[in-house]
């Protein structure tokens, strides 16, 4: 019996290529399709499926400058696979992308809202791109199905030499498969932040944008609950460890450009970003990694009153308790002072001070609203308030 788990051990632990041969893949030629009878040809079907239903999911963001944004960054990036690769936005207000094996990349709008400039959306298309050139999709796909033969190699083992497969064993098995995947897609992860800052870096971006998505990843992360990360990070290289990898990776290069393009990113997102933050908000993280969030994308001086009424709808929204009404109160006060015809502002407050009782004050902030808007949706049920 210890001889059998000797050789399980010994086996287990040479396996530094996937079995079935995956890392011996080609990389995908511009305009290249999968053969019919492939298992590549059955996962693009499974994605072609998935995209025409994405096309009209309510999920979908159908803007189509934001895009053709998106997908002009792809083209600067990398030209000989721009007329494979689709990109879709998706309404998730959490920070994340995926690139399907068909061509179908995904960025949802967690990601868009946290992005500082366009060189860090491009690091992230550029990453994307890289797995789709390099297959991962197929090679993740094969080398699950290599460890789940392997897997039940050795529950039978195990089971032959005197141990049954079920309970323990069974969770055993589920453990080492676990494992094994993890790596292998840490090391997909690995290759892509190697290839997207090599192509982020010839599309004449600024490399040291790369990293700082990271380290405000780390940030946000630190604010919010220790226990509990994100889930992707589970199959992605720690945050730390990215840093350092693309900072040394820079270093390797003598010229770079320091394109960043901040005010063409904030022109193409503006439409959306009052319906982004509120959704981050409704997450109801940690006060302190919702405000870290609010920051990034109205940090600057130009719209610290958005930043001000934004702080003020978080403590609203979470109730009356430890004085979160006064707070909100307080921020709306402060959005004011920074400019005083901002329409909304003026209707939270209002809306605000009426549910605590102070009714003149609520009622002059109400009418502030009305004189304000333009052609508000609300404009009957304020004018019920007033009356």
């Amino acid at each position: 019996m210890k001889n059998f788990f000797l050789i399980i051990i010994i086996f287990l632990t040479s396996c530094s290529t996937p079995i079935g041969g995956a890392k011996k893949i080609e990389d995908i030629k511009p305009e290249e399709t999968p053969s019919i009878e492939t298992i590549e040809a059955g996962l693009w079907m499974q994605m072609n499926n998935y995209e025409e239903k994405l096309k009209t999911s309510g999920s979908r963001v159908k803007d189509k400058s934001l895009e053709k944004y998106l997908k002009n960054i792809l083209c600067t990036l990398t030209p000989d696979y721009c007329k494979d690769i689709r990109v879709y936005v998706q309404d998730m207000p959490y920070f994340n992308a995926f690139m399907a094996p068909n061509g179908m990349m995904v960025v949802w709008t967690g990601l868009l809202l946290r992005a500082q400039n366009e060189a860090q959306v491009a690091a992230v298309i550029g990453h994307e791109a890289g797995h789709y050139i390099k297959r991962h999709s197929l090679k993740a796909w094969l080398d699950a199905k290599s460890r789940t033969d392997l897997m039940a190699i050795l529950a039978i083992g195990l089971a032959v030499g005197g141990v049954p497969s079920g309970g323990d064993i069974f969770n055993l098995t589920q453990l080492l498969q676990a494992g094994f995947m993890a790596k292998h897609s840490r090391d997909n992860e690995r290759e892509a932040d190697k290839i997207g800052l090599d192509l982020l870096i010839k599309g004449g971006y600024d490399p040291k944008e790369a990293p700082k998505i990271w380290e405000n990843i780390i940030k946000e992360m630190e604010l919010g609950e220790v226990n509990k990360p994100l889930a992707f990070l589970a199959s992605h290289p720690a945050p730390e460890e990215r840093i350092k990898n693309l900072k040394k990776q820079t270093q390797s290069y003598e010229n770079f450009e320091t394109k960043k393009n901040e005010k063409e990113l904030k022109q193409k997102t503006s439409p959306h970003l009052k319906k982004w933050v509120k959704d981050e908000m409704r997450l109801k993280n940690k006060v302190e990694q919702t405000e870290f969030v609010i920051d990034l994308v109205y940090g600057d001086n130009k719209n610290e009153y958005l930043l001000k009424f934004y702080k003020g709808e978080i403590y609203r929204l979470r109730g009356d308790i430890e004085n979160n009404f006064q707070k909100a109160i307080d921020l709306y006060k402060e959005s004011i002072k920074l400019k005083d015809d901002f329409a909304d502002v003026y209707k939270e407050l209002g809306l605000l001070q009426l549910k605590i009782e102070k009714d003149k004050k609520a009622k002059k902030n109400l009418q502030r609203y009305l004189d304000l808007a333009i052609n508000p949706k609300d404009k009957s049920i304020i004018e019920s308030y007033l009356n």
